[in-house]
This record gives C-alpha cells, sequence and structure tokens, in this order.
C-alpha cells in the first residue's frame, strides 16, 4: 500500500492531539504523533514505553533498518538539508508504519513548518508516499493564553503567531489541504470531522466520536493522550484567566492574523518584534 500521510500543521496549543485522536479511531488511519519526536526517544503512548523497546514501534524499526540500515534516531525527520537523504528515510519510515499498522493513512502531528516543507519538496521530486496537509487553526486568545502558562513574556509567542500563520499559508499555496479551526471542531466534532475525512479522501466513521476505545501509538504528544475521558470540551480558560490589559494586547497585536493581512503584518513587524539593541 502507498502511503498517504496527513500531516497536521499548526501552532503548539492548538488542538492537534485531539485531531490526531479523532483522526486516529477510522479503521484506515494511524496516529503516530510528533514524528520528529522519534529522535528524542519520546515514550510512546500504547506502552508508555521508548520506541526500542514498544513492540509496535520495534517492529517499525525493524523493518527501517531492514529497507535503509538505519535505526529511528538516525533518520532524517528534521534536518531537510540532505534531500536525497530525508526523501528516502521518511520514505521508509512511512511505509514500515503502513506495513505494521495495516493502516495505508498516517498522522504525523509533527506540526513543524520545516519539517513540512521538506515533505512537500519530496512529494514534488517522486516521493513514494503521498501527502494531504490538515491545517489547523486556533483563535489567538486561547493559543496565546497556554503559551502565558509557559513563558512570561508574550513577545515572541504574539510575533510567532503570526509569522507562522502566513508562512504557513504561502507554503500551502496551490497544494491541497484541509483547512480546520480548533473551535468548530469542539463545538461540533462530528460536523467537522465529516469535512475534514472527506477532504483527506475517507469517510467519516461513526467510532470516531468514542476514539479512547481505539489503540493510540503517539510518540509525543500533551497529557490528554493518556486521559481516560472521550469528552470533548471547548477550551474557554482564556475569557477568565486573561486580563483584561492582556485581552486588549491580543486583540490588536494579532489583527494581522484575524483580517488575514499580510501587508499589515508587514506594518506590525517593527512593533511586534523590535530589533535588539547591542548592548
Amino acid at each position: 500500500m502507498k502511503p498517504t500521510v496527513i500531516y497536521i500543521a499548526s501552532r503548539p496549543h492548538s488542538g492537534s492531539t485531539l485531531l490526531a485522536l479523532l483522526m486516529n479511531a477510522h479503521s484506515q488511519v494511524v496516529s503516530v504523533g510528533e514524528l520528529k519526536k522519534l529522535l528524542q526517544h519520546q515514550t510512546c503512548t500504547c506502552h508508555g514505553l521508548k520506541p526500542g523497546d514498544c513492540p509496535f514501534w520495534s517492529k517499525v524499526a525493524a523493518s527501517v533498518h531492514e529497507s535503509i540500515g538505519l535505526d529511528l534516531h538516525e533518520l532524517a525527520l528534521r534536518d531537510c538539508n540532505d534531500e536525497r537523504k530525508f526523501i528516502r528515510d521518511n520514505q521508509a519510515l512511512y511505509s514500515a508504519l503502513v506495513s505494521v499498522s495495516g493502516c495505508s493513512f498516517i498522522v504525523d502531528s509533527s506540526k513543524n513548518l520545516l519539517r513540512l516543507k521538506g515533505l512537500l519538496r519530496a512529494v514534488s521530486c517522486g516521493a513514494n508516499f503521498d501527502l494531504v496537509p490538515v491545517w489547523l487553526h486556533r483563535g489567538p486568545f486561547g493559543t496565546l493564553n497556554s503559551a502565558r502558562r509557559k513563558s512570561k513574556d508574550l513577545c515572541d509567542p504574539i510575533f510567532n503567531y503570526n509569522k507562522y500563520f502566513f508562512n504557513l499559508r504561502r507554503s500551502l499555496i496551490g497544494t491541497r489541504h484541509s483547512l480546520v479551526y480548533y473551535e468548530r471542531l469542539a463545538r461540533n466534532p462530528r460536523q467537522e470531522m465529516s469535512r475534514v475525512m472527506q477532504d483527506v479522501g475517507l469517510c467519516f466513521e461513526e467510532s470516531q466520536l468514542s476514539w479512547r476505545s481505539s489503540v493510540i501509538r503517539d510518540v509525543g504528544g500533551n497529557r490528554m493522550r493518556r486521559e481516560s475521558s472521550d469528552a470533548i470540551h471547548l477550551d474557554r480558560s482564556w475569557r477568565r484567566e486573561l486580563s483584561l490589559r492582556l485581552k486588549i494586547r491580543i486583540f490588536i497585536q494579532t489583527l494581522p492574523v484575524r483580517l488575514r493581512s499580510y501587508k499589515l503584518f508587514k506594518v506590525f513587524r517593527p512593533w511586534l518584534k523590535p530589533a535588539k539593541v547591542a548592548s
């Protein structure tokens, strides 16, 4: 079977784990989490083990080694500088995942834009897999409130929120892809998943709404992948956690994205990311 890669592209804290788990519950789909984190020896969700010790991932590793003679941590999953190696390694990994899982659709939640660009180039060069990017977008208040919990200063998160949006939009010009809004997905998962599955070439299955009953193979990801409930709730915690001052700041400084205006982003850019003054 020729692999079809469903690549989730999003900013952190945008709901990629939820989307991946909903897709994973489809009979023809296996979600494998953030593949780029194979290089960091992150544990799997199915057994809580490092890939080399997991029954599923050890079979994948053996298949990759048989194909190209490399271990998982030796694969070029981030570095796209050596294009031939990048294509060969990812092709071998995706083929191994299809062979071991029996599913022809693979959800890669790496999110990383550089990796997505490398995969797009690989497909254009004739790589033996198909690629359907899924652009997952979340509104600025929820995304940046989550970022605020990890960073005292919102300067970089706000700038990167704007920058990522326009970089990703430019990267996907002329490419078949699906656009998903986190808020719509959380409010009406059946309707949104029906549309998204059609976009990637599959029919929605009712079992996808009972996604906790499926085996989860993800590497990396947040604690949601290990929870027991499959109830979906729209995260509105930003409404009570953000001060009025921060809400106003986020509203104004994310206007380029909200208005879908790259010209406005260029005007805002010096203000959002002031040049560092040498000490």
